[in-house]
C-alpha cells in the first residue's frame, strides 16, 4: 500500500506571486518591463520637447518643479497563494 502513494508539491505559484520567477518567466517579464520603460521615456521626452518649444509661455523652472514633485505612493495588501499539494493514494 505504501508503494502506491504519490505526493507532488508545486511551490512555483507561490514563489511567482512573491516575485521569484523561473528563467523563462523572468526574461519575459523583464522584456515587457523594458518596453514599457522605453515607451514611457519616449513619451516623457516628446512632451518635454513640446513644452519647451513654447518657451514664451513655459519656463524651465516649471519643468523642473514638475519633474521634482514627489508622486503619492500606494501600499497594496494582497493574497499570495500557497503551494499546490497533490496527494494520491
Amino acid at each position: 500500500m505504501i508503494e502506491k502513494l504519490n505526493l507532488h508539491i508545486d511551490n512555483y505559484p507561490s514563489q511567482k506571486a512573491m516575485g521569484f520567477y523561473k528563467t523563462a518567466d523572468s526574461a519575459q517579464k523583464f522584456a515587457e518591463k523594458g518596453m514599457k520603460t522605453a515607451q514611457k521615456a519616449a513619451s516623457f521626452y516628446a512632451s518635454t520637447g513640446d513644452k519647451l518649444s513654447n518657451f514664451k509661455n513655459y519656463k524651465i523652472s516649471n519643468l523642473a518643479s514638475e519633474i521634482m514633485s514627489n508622486p503619492k505612493k500606494e501600499i497594496v495588501i494582497t493574497y499570495k497563494p500557497g503551494p499546490k499539494i497533490d496527494f494520491r493514494a
